[in-house]
């Protein structure tokens, strides 16, 4: 009797804990990632209870590494009788993980960790739901410390010493319910059930950083403090609300500092005013934006981007992942190397100080007041609502009735390249620019556009 009571406290605890973080709205689907450990079947057991209470789809992928031979085939066999039993649907995706590793030349453990994203997102494309889609996995509280602790010692900021999030991904589609459960709750309730499970022999492997944290690191604080795992998870959720905050912080300096212009980036000087750890945050996320979400950014990118604040206009660095960064009048521009491709041309973009040089008289080749613009540009095809300003007062023309008295036929309007702010077309390539950006004598840095590819005479 007395087991049972401590099932049905496990039962409610993560039943709370999912109403909790909103992990499971009403008819969604969810995928449960199974590997035929005691985490991933306590989860699906758990979830399957969890549906007499909840309406919702429930299924489970399995990912088959072909990295330890005949176990990872009784681990793929094991999986499937656990579903087989829980009468939940089950899939199953085949990746040569050493050689893809290889091949991407990667870590087995990244690449691993690549190929199950993938799998989870091909699991999803395949549902034909109007529901959410969910991924469940099985982390739980002893991962977490894990996890923190791990991160501690590569020296990680607060994002990574808050831990592993309860909800994460862009729309939340992963959720992790066990993630306050102990290892060892997960295991008793797996007993009481009388479910078994089947242990990854790698796990005992004490040459692994995060197995010599489980085994040797972790024991001896619980001989400190029994409720050690528990304590560093909530001083984990502790930091990520501290992290939260200070990436709101970062997305209201973004749009008062930041100014974006296809691949480039131009973070104003006035930035060096705000708090070191402001100054940080916000360069971080322009690097990650000019990386294309690369991952490995450290502190010395960052300190290399700040040192040159304090620079001559002029002086730049490499960033790796094509980015660089240079001082142009005390603000700093990063810039991806590689062009932007949209439609029918690929533009290549250069800021520089305007000297009074010659203006340049040629079609696929424009300079504009680089401090006139105020927003985001894009490079793209007609909207509605388009227009160009044809005048130095500021007089507007659609920008179809523009094309018309170019008597440019309907069928090429459409194909055409557009370099816009907002709904105002700075230039439409091959044609005219914008009054309202042309550069006057009081212009302190030119924007230079041009379409790559093509040569002109001057």
């Amino acid at each position: 009797m007395e087991e049972l009571k401590t099932a049905m406290r496990t039962e409610e605890k993560v039943f709370s804990y999912i109403e909790k973080y909103q992990m499971i709205p009403e008819k969604s689907h969810v995928i449960v990632g199974i590997s035929g450990g005691a985490d991933s079947v306590c989860l699906l057991k758990l979830l399957k209870e969890y549906k007499k209470l909840q309406e919702f789809q429930l299924c489970a992928v399995h990912v088959n590494h072909h990295i330890r031979g005949e176990e990872a085939i009784r681990d793929e066999e094991f999986s499937k009788e656990v579903c087989q039993r829980l009468e939940v649907p089950f899939s199953v995706f085949h990746y040569h993980v050493p050689e893809i590793a290889r091949e991407r030349k990667i870590s087995l453990e990244e690449a691993g960790r690549e190929l199950r994203r993938e799998a989870f997102k091909k699991a999803i494309e395949d549902i034909e739901s109007s529901g959410k889609k969910i991924i469940a996995l099985a982390h739980h509280e002893n991962d977490n410390a894990e996890t923190i602790l791990h991160n501690l010692l590569r020296g990680s900021g607060a994002a990574g010493l808050g831990g592993i999030r309860p909800v994460s991904g862009e729309n939340g589609e992963y959720i992790r319910p066990l993630l306050f459960l102990k290892r060892a709750e997960i295991e008793e309730y797996l007993r009481i059930q009388g479910i078994s499970w089947i242990t990854d022999s790698t796990n005992e492997e004490t040459e692994y950083t995060r197995n010599k944290i489980r085994h040797q690191i972790i024991p001896v604080m619980e001989e400190i403090n029994p409720r050690a795992v528990t304590c560093i998870g909530r001083a984990a959720e502790n930091m990520w609300k501290i992290e939260e905050y200070l990436q709101e912080q970062t997305d209201i300096l973004y749009g008062k500092y930041v100014k974006k212009i296809g691949d480039m980036f131009c973070i104003k000087k006035e930035c060096f005013l705000e708090k070191e750890i402001m100054q940080s945050y916000l360069i971080m996320r322009v690097l990650e934006e000019a990386s294309k979400g690369k991952k490995n950014i450290t502190a010395a990118h960052i300190e290399a981007v700040r040192g040159l604040f304090k620079g001559r206009t002029g002086a730049s660095v490499s960033l790796a992942w094509g980015v660089t960064a240079s001082q142009v009048y005390g603000d700093v521009h990063i810039q991806n190397k590689k062009v932007e491709e949209v439609g029918i041309y690929t533009l290549e973009w250069e800021v520089f100080p305007y000297e009074k040089q010659q203006i340049p008289e040629k079609t696929y080749t424009k300079w504009f007041d680089y401090d006139k613009i105020n927003s985001s540009l894009s490079v793209r095809h007609r909207l509605q609502g388009d227009y160009l300003v044809i005048n130095q007062k500021g007089g507007r023309k659609k920008l179809k009735d523009y094309l018309i008295d170019c008597k440019i036929p309907r069928q090429e309007r459409d194909k055409l390249t557009l370099l816009a702010d907002g709904s105002h077309i700075l230039w439409v390539v091959g044609y005219r620019i914008s009054e309202s950006y042309k550069v006057t004598s009081q212009t302190k840095q030119i924007l230079k556009v041009q379409v790559k590819g093509v040569e002109e005479n001057e």
